[in-house]
């Protein structure tokens, strides 16, 4: 049996066709706060303006730079390794 492959997430932009390169999270004082949405990188940049928003990931066949993130190069996660122990 073989697995189906998910479709690409779209942007959550009103009419934004293109595929999500991140989910930004909403915080208080932002209207959205609580909430989570997926959003292309053009339109990730617009809303990181706004007061309130955090980018929590990103995704997709390529992994785009985006504004105030560090870019991880392929293959290898950011942060601290723990090993057996």
């Amino acid at each position: 049996m073989t697995a189906r492959k998910r479709p690409a997430r779209r942007c959550s932009w009103h009419h934004c066709s293109h595929p999500a390169a991140a989910t930004v999270a909403f915080r208080l004082p932002n209207l959205l706060a609580g909430s989570r949405r997926d959003y292309c990188a053009t339109h990730t940049s617009q809303v990181r303006l706004a007061e309130g928003t955090v980018v929590v990931a990103r995704f997709g066949p390529h992994q785009p730079t985006l504004p105030g993130l560090p870019d991880i190069s392929a293959g290898r996660r950011g942060g601290p390794t723990r090993g057996k122990g």
